[in-house]
């Protein structure tokens, strides 16, 4: 531990792992400034169009709150330092509690830290926890988790009770603190438990288990059930799931430890793992037996679902679910390791009367090795920035320091529009079918040679706002008009990422995109800013006219019944959105005039309002419809304030007179009814079923 924060701090700035690394301290980031303080779910300004982000109380994580708060030169290091803290005693308490010596256990942490965290670049093992070391702290839960029910029906009821209100508390922070992934670190507490209920010793332990683990059940059904039931529900996987990207899955899906770039001592270790849990399942103590016997179960498991579904497979990989059994992995490899030790001191009898000692002085001087990497800096080393471009904090550039100055946003700030950008469209030709994988390449070559994406992270790091977003639960209705309207027909989607790859002004503009990146010159028009990135590659940036900043005031409006119904007005070159909007409902309006004023500004959790108007109104915001988002309004005029869903996925306030206030967005176990009829007015609007692309 003492070398922790020595051997990482050599390693910034790639100390949290390429991509996924870089947004999570990103991510933690931008919720310092734009998180509330309630257990609710809110808006996130710097991306899409300002609707819920990632599903993720990142304040909540005591890494990313170190990460978020702590100098940036410092942060990375000391967040990793932290989760490797919490990922040594994790592993280290489940050897003893399964009856390690206390040399095995040492060594099965040891095993767990160096095969996953950056003591030396790259890792020796494999890259997962290096660069989401944030799953250490729901593993590290889980096993808390799995030994407190381990412990049920073993004691007094008091003790009982203690373990119950343990195992809640777990369990609902891991619900309300990461809802989106929750569901899959879970799914191995919930067999180990399960192995722990059949292996009970007595019937009263069983029966005790048995009550405990309903009523947790019987809990988090009760508190976030439909809190649940929304989230997942109401995402562009239920509507568009036809949509994705095919990735057919392999054996090499079933763990990380054998991932297409996992390196061989995870190999070993893999192998020793099942061969330990294998020994310790025939052979082990009352201790370690049931738990070798249900770790090999859940092994296979695993196999036997990637063996089965592996070409049709598109929910997470399975190596998502197995991480969350990993101390169980090092500690069944540490225990492999001192039977092997013990039976060749028998047999043979090396190390003898010694072997104690031996083993105390080689936990005690070989972890110093790690050192022979602390020099030079990774990034002094040939090809490192080939292989990890996504360094930490993004640089400035001179398009950053434009775009920071015309549009950033912090809270309280007036909304000046959005950026979008279609650079890296046709970067890879075989990749044309599927926008974002090519674009995250070209963002690649744009990090290695300006230290920045020029896309999101490295906006969004400087407060800008882009129409990108990266969600896997965002609304279907913001997807249908992104798929269909800014990208071209047939464009494969990836389930986290909204993006646009092709130019549409007057759509654009309608959803408050006042830049547009392009690595092309487009014709007949000049960029206000070009950045050459090396020689051959430039980055061009556009301004995009008449952009909705404040709301579109429109005095016209148009009806459709259905989803694909709006599409197509939209995509019409004839119809305006800055005059005229498309409603799903079938009310009739007042007659309608333009706003005199009109303003906009961002705020945490929400937006704020000021609009004067001399007669009845409708103004488009830039900003996205939900049945989450409250209106707190008050009004001069005879009309009362009314929001409605316009142009099938923005805002639209019906007003009168001088109206100002805050809509506010939220979402969360005591507030989940709302995102449910977000999910009927899809399913009314047959979403899901817009499958063509219009005529453009």
């Amino acid at each position: 531990m003492t070398l922790s924060p020595v051997a990482f701090y050599s390693k910034s700035p790639l100390v949290f792992f390429r991509f996924d690394g870089t947004f999570l301290l990103i991510w933690a980031t931008m919720e310092k400034y734009w998180a509330t303080d309630t257990v609710d779910f809110t808006s996130h300004p710097l991306q899409g169009l300002g609707g819920f982000g990632l599903f993720w109380h990142t304040q909540w994580e005591p890494g990313l709150w170190l990460a978020a708060n702590l100098p940036s030169g410092i942060a990375p290091t000391v967040a990793m330092t932290f989760y490797a803290v919490v990922l040594a005693v994790t592993i280290c308490t489940l050897g003893i509690r399964l009856g390690l010596d206390p040399l095995a256990a040492i060594a099965a942490a040891w095993i767990g830290l160096l095969l996953a965290l950056p003591y030396v670049y790259p890792t020796l093992g494999f890259d997962f926890l290096w660069g989401v070391p944030t799953d250490v702290t729901y593993l590290a839960l889980n096993t808390a988790a799995i030994l407190l029910f381990l412990g049920v029906g073993c004691g007094p009821p008091l003790a009982d009770v203690a373990r119950f209100i343990g195992l809640a508390g777990i369990c609902a922070y891991d619900l309300m603190q990461l809802p989106n992934f929750a569901p899959v670190c879970l799914i191995v507490l919930s067999f180990f438990a399960f192995i722990a209920l059949l292996t009970a010793r007595t019937a009263h332990e069983r029966l005790v288990k048995l009550a405990v683990g309903t009523a947790l059940i019987v809990l988090a059904a009760i508190v976030f059930g439909r809190f649940l039931y929304g989230l997942w529900g109401f995402s562009k996987p239920t509507f568009f799931w036809y949509e994705f990207y095919s990735r057919p899955g392999s054996l090499r899906d079933l763990s990380f430890f054998v991932a297409e770039h996992s390196r061989w001592p995870a190999w070993v270790v893999y192998g020793l793992s099942l061969a330990g849990a294998l020994h310790a399942a025939l052979r082990g103590g009352a201790a370690i037996r049931p738990m070798a016997r249900g770790f090999l179960a859940f092994v296979l498991a695993n196999l036997a679902v990637v063996l089965l579904v592996n070409e049709s497979w598109k929910g997470p990989r399975i190596a998502y679910i197995d991480i969350f059994a990993y101390p169980f992995y090092c500690v069944f490899a540490a225990y492999a390791a001192a039977t092997a030790m013990e039976w060749l001191n028998l047999r043979i009898g090396i190390l003898r009367a010694n072997h104690s000692w031996v083993g105390v002085v080689a936990l005690c001087t070989l972890p110093w090795l790690v050192l022979i990497d602390y020099r030079p800096p990774p990034l002094e080393r040939p090809v490192v920035r080939n292989l990890n471009p996504f360094i930490w904090p993004p640089s400035q550039t001179p398009v950053t320091k434009f775009l920071a100055g015309e549009i950033a946003l912090r809270p309280g700030w007036t909304f000046r529009g959005r950026v979008a950008s279609i650079a890296g469209s046709d970067f890879e030709r075989e990749w044309l079918h599927a926008p974002f994988i090519t674009q995250h390449n070209y963002d690649s070559m744009s990090l290695f040679f300006s230290g920045n994406d020029h896309r999101m992270y490295g906006l969004w790091y400087y407060g800008i706002p882009t129409l990108f977003e990266t969600n896997q639960f965002s609304s279907p209705f913001f997807h249908l008009v992104n798929a269909r309207l800014l990208n071209a027909p047939g464009a494969r989607d990836l389930r986290s990422h909204e993006t646009q790859s092709k130019v549409n002004d007057r759509i654009m503009a309608l959803l408050g995109v006042r830049y547009l990146l392009s690595d092309k010159l487009l014709q007949q028009r000049s960029p206000i800013l070009s950045y050459r990135l090396v020689e051959g590659r430039d980055l061009h940036v556009y301004l995009i006219p008449d952009a909705n900043l404040a709301g579109y005031s429109v005095t016209e409006v148009r009806h459709a019944a259905s989803g694909q119904d709006v599409i197509a007005l939209l995509a019409d070159p004839a119809f305006d959105p800055r005059s005229t909007a498309v409603l799903t409902i079938s009310d009739e309006l007042p007659p309608l005039v333009p706003v005199s004023e009109s303003s906009l500004a961002i705020e945490r959790g929400g937006y704020r309002v000021e609009v004067d108007s001399p007669g009845v109104s409708l103004l488009v915001l830039p900003i996205e419809y939900s049945h989450c988002l409250h209106a707190n309004l008050t009004t001069s005029g005879a009309t009362v304030p009314r929001l409605l869903r316009v142009n099938l996925t923005m805002t639209g306030v019906l007003l009168s007179g001088r109206t100002e206030g805050r809509l506010t967005l939220r979402y969360g176990p005591l507030s989940s009814e709302c995102r449910i009829e977000d999910w009927r007015e899809a399913d009314a609007l047959h979403l899901g079923d817009a499958r063509e692309w219009p005529l453009q």
